[in-house]
């Protein structure tokens, strides 16, 4: 119990002294990994992810703000006729989709191998402000076409302010691949109780393409719609287990380090940390709840590759970093006679304050699929 207290505060202090990149960013396999069956493999364990984000509230720091109040605020600092069409453009919608797989080998008792390969799919809706009167400028009117939709209203000065919303190409592709040693330091098992302390050791590795660019332009797509991060990243666990039979609390304290890639943008840090407790309604049927708490640094764009403040709210790096809370129900079952589980969770951020003015998280939802051997 002195363990799990340290651990905690430990969490605690660290999210509390950094300064407060975006959630999307954040891939969960690892740590899901570290809380599932899939570790618990004698010697071979696989575990299928698939992780859905819905993004749609702008946040100016804790504040909520409407899509329109956001143009709104960047056209009140254009000139009403200015002499060079201004446009500038908003993501309404991202749809975020994951799918992962996570292998696990035994290699001793005590020291376990992963191997995390993400496979990213990526949609954005976009709304275009448009101000000019000598033409509309698409340089940055990236969309599906045939899903193209105008408006316009009429500003202060009798100019016209147009208004386009657009559907961003999928981005989609391999993502970073990520491998990790877990070594348990303490384990005492008997027939009632369980406690388990873990640290893990791992790297992220540059696999996923980071130079995807916006269809018929010179120009990156967003850093954060890209499959990859081009960094090489060292990441750091530390899980521990619980057992109060019929009770299981788990915590973990996860630590991403990024670096610059290859591309020069540097995402921020990630701290994130897991307090999880389930209750085993019987041999096979486990609900829980979670309560996740994220950390997020402001990135960098050293080579500025990817930023167009004055175009782009995602294109700003002044607009990144964030810190969060969620509570994440969930429940896993076990398929009996089998080494099978099936684990299901749903995600709801519960307090967000963000790094300038960017669209968060609404909600998560994750199923994993784990076999054991």
């Amino acid at each position: 119990m002195r363990i799990l207290i340290a651990v905690l505060l430990l969490s605690v202090f660290v999210n509390k002294t950094l300064f407060a990149h975006g959630e999307c960013c954040l891939p969960k396999s690892l740590t899901e990994a570290a809380v599932s069956g899939v570790t618990k493999a004698d010697n071979f364990g696989l575990s299928l992810q698939y992780e859905y984000t819905n993004m749609k509230t702008i946040r100016d720091g804790s504040d909520k703000i409407s899509h329109n109040s956001v143009l709104d605020q960047v056209a009140a600092g254009w000139p009403s006729q200015p002499s060079e069409t201004k446009t500038f453009s908003i993501p309404t919608r991202m749809i975020m989709q994951r799918y992962t797989l996570v292998g696990a080998y035994s290699v001793t008792k005590k020291l376990q191998c992963l191997v995390s390969v993400p496979y990213v799919i990526n949609d954005m809706n976009m709304r275009t402000l448009v101000r000019g009167s000598g033409g509309t400028n698409h340089q940055h009117a990236y969309s599906d076409k045939r899903q193209n939709r105008s408006s316009a209203t009429a500003n202060g000065a009798g100019e016209s302010d147009m208004r386009m919303d657009m559907r961003m190409n999928t981005i989609e592709d391999i993502g970073d691949l990520t491998l990790m040693g877990l070594y348990t330091l303490l384990s005492d098992e008997t027939a009632r109780t369980n406690e388990k302390l873990a640290l893990g050791i791992g790297l992220k590795t540059p696999t996923g393409p980071n130079d995807e660019k916006i269809e018929d332009t010179d120009y990156f797509v967003h850093a954060v719609m890209q499959p990859g991060t081009g960094s090489w990243d060292p990441l750091f666990l530390i899980n521990y287990t619980r057992t109060f039979y019929p009770i299981v609390c788990q915590t973990n304290l996860f630590y991403q380090m990024s670096t610059e890639g290859d591309e020069g943008y540097e995402f921020g840090d990630k701290i994130s940390w897991d307090l999880i407790g389930r209750y085993q309604v019987s041999d096979y049927v486990k609900p829980g709840i979670e309560f996740n708490g994220l950390y997020t640094a402001r990135d960098k764009d050293h080579d500025d590759n990817y930023s167009r403040p004055e175009t782009s709210l995602l294109d700003d790096t002044g607009n990144t970093g964030i810190t969060s809370l969620s509570v994440t129900p969930s429940v896993s079952v076990m398929i009996p006679n089998t080494g099978c589980s099936v684990d299901l969770k749903f995600q709801k951020p519960v307090y967000q304050n963000a790094g300038g003015t960017q669209q968060v998280v609404d909600w998560r939802s994750l199923i994993s699929v784990v076999w054991v051997f």
